[in-house]
């Protein structure tokens, strides 16, 4: 005799734990508290496993609502008022008997019918939360990355800068800025809008700096050519008296990661010639950033490489992992060499993730080359557009590390 199928059933790799799992994770979404999702928990745990997947049978709780209640730590009127919560949330139907039994041969008690036929739409919230999680995080890094700009550019500010109505009401803006541990619960369309200010406010301060022959904290030179060693003897460079008015906001970016150290200073680093080294990833970025043909600057080359990030399969915890070494500057530099490496003639990056977490490594005790590397993609780059930008300087070292960079 041929069974057709009676009851929805689980998909193929799906089981009772699985669900328990799903539920868990969008339980705040559906209405479902705490309290109420053990109950949940507790009577799917109690269930056969293979009536979840079986089309000709419907998993049902059987259990007596007064064991069930001792077991919960609750009284039998508030199981009972946590069943019918959960009737009404379209998760169960509560089928017994006349008196309120339930009875395993007669398939009476809690049946999750209702649930399993919902699957797909609890797959689908579940997705579109993680999704919104994801962007959320990457909101807040964003954030962050200009935070630490906006640091970096009140430090460079002149003294007397403050008295500016200018320079006054972008202080002021900036001290109103929600913190870092509030950004995720602004929500997705409130932080959008927030991220959408901070831009602009990092664009007046810079357009103000530059007005006044001066620039953000670590300018363009500052994309440092790590010519030897990345933590020692940076060369002293004569500066504008400045006043460091970013103490003031210390409270507002206590919980960033530090600014980009010291660093000495390049004129040949500057964002276009950068973009000229870039691969075809970074370049792709920088041109969706670019409006209306303006100049690049420093922070388009630096948010650009911390969102080519997932494109290159590397995990946003990287970025944070070499902040205190080589700062956003150093970081850009060196996310701009993986991209350019994937098109190496012979020896192409092909673990962008590993290869960046190599050049941390290297920063940290003091052996990063990214002069020498940035001086053979410019070699390499000068055959395909005739012009170099970065002088001849020499041999790069031939290890293995350095030909995937060479």
């Amino acid at each position: 005799m041929h069974l057709t199928q009676d009851h929805p059933a689980l998909p193929d790799g799906w089981t009772k734990g699985a669900v328990i799992a799903l539920i868990s994770e969008i339980a705040p979404h559906i209405g479902l508290r705490p309290a109420r999702l053990a109950v949940l928990n507790y009577i799917i745990g109690r269930t056969r496993a293979s009536d979840w997947t079986s089309p000709h049978r419907e998993p049902v709780f059987f259990g007596a609502q007064d064991l069930a209640a001792v077991e919960l730590g609750k009284t039998p009127r508030q199981l009972r008022t946590d069943e019918a919560a959960l009737a009404r949330l379209g998760l169960i139907v509560k089928r017994v008997a006349a008196n309120g039994a339930r009875y395993g041969r007669a398939r009476l008690g809690l049946v999750f019918t209702p649930l399993i036929a919902r699957l797909d739409e609890f797959i689908a919230l579940r997705e579109r939360l993680r999704a919104e999680r994801t962007e959320l995080r990457a909101l807040k890094d964003l954030r962050s990355l200009r935070l630490r700009h906006m640091n970096r550019a009140i430090s460079a500010l002149p003294a007397g800068a403050e008295q500016d109505p200018e320079i006054a009401d972008v202080l002021a803006e900036f001290a109103a800025w929600p913190r870092s541990d509030a950004l995720i619960r602004l929500g997705l369309d409130r932080l959008t809008a927030h991220l959408k200010a901070s831009s602009d406010l990092c664009s007046r301060i810079d357009d103000w700096l530059e007005k006044h022959g001066l620039s953000s904290g670590e300018p363009a030179e500052n994309f440092r050519p790590f010519i030897q060693k990345t933590k020692e003897e940076f060369q002293n460079v004569e500066a504008l008296s400045a006043v460091d008015n970013a103490a003031r906001y210390e409270e507002i970016s206590e919980s960033e990661a530090p600014s980009s150290p010291p660093c000495s200073a390049s004129p040949i680093l500057t964002p276009e010639n950068l973009y000229n080294l870039a691969g075809d990833g970074l370049r792709m970025m920088l041109d969706a950033r670019r409006q209306e043909n303006w100049p690049l600057r420093d922070r388009d080359i630096i948010e650009a490489a911390w969102q080519l990030l997932p494109m290159l399969d590397i995990h946003p915890s990287v970025w944070l992992e070499g902040q205190s070494t080589l700062g956003d500057h150093g970081l850009a530099l060196c996310l701009l060499l993986v991209d350019a490496g994937r098109d190496h003639p012979t020896y192409p990056v092909r673990n962008p993730g590993g290869l960046m977490r190599e050049m941390i490594r290297r920063a940290r005790v003091g052996t990063l080359n990214i002069g020498g590397s940035l001086v053979s993609l410019t070699k390499r780059r000068a055959n395909r557009i005739n012009h170099p930008i970065f002088p001849s300087t020499g041999n790069t070292s031939s290890n293995q590390y350095d030909r995937a960079l060479s």
